[in-house]
């Protein structure tokens, strides 16, 4: 049962409802913009956000905590290819939601310092993440060991980090006329690419029975 104050309340609704209106119609519109679309009144806005970057951060501060929870209830236990794709899935989709504060963060990040601070600590708690969750794939018997060697592990997750959050402003500036329908088995296919050179025998052929892969001409190497 949820035990949140009025000001909670209303602090929670303005985060979800700017979300919604930042990702239909753009990142530039202002507080007041914003206000005129969310039907309410600058005043209540500004009480919880005082500036936009602030509500940014909220934001990016709510696809985290979403993110963590996703995390958790999905990553117990060892793991198959086919659910490793399946909570990639989901992830994709929870930043399809959240895609306006990718879009900010990336205009807009070399002159706000609570937007530096912000993705700083949230790298350094995906990083942790992203490491067991690979460890969990070895221990399962779908990921070589070499890929935590020194300096491959390092540019795994520059390749897997980079896609897994730029496929956002791709998606605005290449492939804004397509459905997200229509280019997320693109983008998630090529996202997971990534763990190809890395994979077991026990891993390839997993992956290549998901129909994300099944009809793929990729050679295993």
């Amino acid at each position: 049962m949820n035990t949140y104050s009025k000001g909670q309340k209303s602090r929670i609704e303005i985060i979800d409802k700017s979300r919604k209106i930042f990702n239909d119609h753009g990142i530039q519109i202002t507080l007041s913009n914003l206000a005129e679309l969310m039907e309410t009144t600058l005043g209540r806005i500004t009480h919880h956000f005082k500036n936009k970057d602030l509500l940014f951060v909220a934001i990016a501060e709510d696809y985290e905590k979403k993110l963590k929870e996703l995390r958790q209830n999905r990553t117990s236990g060892p793991l198959s290819m086919h659910s490793f794709i399946e909570i990639c899935s989901e992830v994709f989709d929870l930043q399809y939601d959240y895609r306006c504060a990718m879009r900010f963060i990336v205009a807009s990040f070399q002159h706000q310092k609570e937007l530096k601070s912000h993705i700083h600590d949230a790298y350094g708690k995906s990083r942790a993440s992203i490491e067991h969750t690979i460890t969990t794939l070895i221990d399962s018997g779908l990921l070589q060991q070499k890929i935590l060697r020194d300096g491959t592990f390092d540019v795994f997750l520059f390749q897997f980090t980079n896609l897994f959050t730029n496929w956002v402003i791709n998606l605005e500036l290449y492939d804004n006329d397509k459905a997200i329908q229509e280019v997320k088995p693109v983008y998630l296919k090529g996202i997971l690419s990534v763990f190809i050179p890395y994979l077991t025998q026990k891993g390839h052929d997993q992956l290549y029975q998901h129909e994300l892969f099944r009809s793929s001409d990729w050679i295993f190497m």
